[in-house]
């Protein structure tokens, strides 16, 4: 409730400061999410009798997503980063002339992270040029490191940590999954990539609103009272 009650005090406060003429007060809600070629198999329909065979694979590559979207209008902006993001053997199953550097390229690179995340702010923004963003997102360090540079007509607020249920686009990535995910094969990650997009340009705007409208959330978009 505390944190609700911050997000909307927040909303109402830069909605009586930012000009009409000049624009909108738009309220997203950003996450990361990662998309694998690794198969998730699950239930499925069969003909009676018949037992539904599922190709599945253990390739462990998957590439990440940042992604905002806004309840109010079912608006959903997401970039997918063109690095791939593969998992670290562990050491006794490393073939002969591998090493750390091999098996596993320098991801971790200081401040990696908060510059995609920087990036994807200010793609958001350039969606919006008139408009004041508020984007909501957890307290992951590159929501707020050394290296996270906000822009201009963006105002970065965070639910307190350990609340992911406060985050409506978490229910959205589960859609994504469900509907674009399971019991899917990928040969490559381009494939894997490919599909995540029709994924989502498939899912009617009417469908994200149903989804990640919530009472309060309205409330805080629809009320003109602090």
């Amino acid at each position: 409730m505390r944190g609700r009650k911050k997000i909307n005090i927040n909303v109402q406060a830069l909605k009586k400061s930012y000009p009409q003429e000049k624009g909108a007060v738009r309220l997203f809600f950003e996450d990361e999410a990662s998309f694998a070629r690794v198969s998730t198999p699950k239930h499925c329909w069969a003909a009676k009798g018949v037992r539904p065979v599922i190709q599945s694979q253990g390739v462990l590559c998957f590439v990440e997503v940042f992604g905002a979207v806004e309840p109010e209008t079912g608006d959903f902006f997401y970039k997918v980063t063109e690095r791939e993001k593969p998992i670290k053997k562990k050491a006794g199953r490393r073939r002969d002339g591998e090493t750390a550097e091999t098996v596993m390229p320098k991801l971790k690179e200081k401040g990696r992270k908060s510059r995609l995340m920087n990036e994807f702010m200010q793609k958001l923004c350039d969606k919006y040029p008139n408009d004041l963003i508020i984007l909501v997102c957890d307290n992951a360090g590159w929501h707020k490191s050394q290296y996270t540079v906000i822009p201009e007509r963006l105002t970065l607020l965070h639910i307190p940590p350990y609340t992911p249920e406060m985050n409506p686009i978490e229910q959205l990535w589960r859609e994504i999954r469900t509907s674009g995910f399971y019991n899917k094969y990928f040969d490559t990650i381009e494939k894997a990539k490919t599909n995540l997009r029709v994924t989502i340009n498939k899912i009617p705007i009417e469908t994200i609103k149903s989804i990640t409208q919530r009472k309060w959330i309205m409330e805080c978009v629809k009320s003109d009272s602090a």
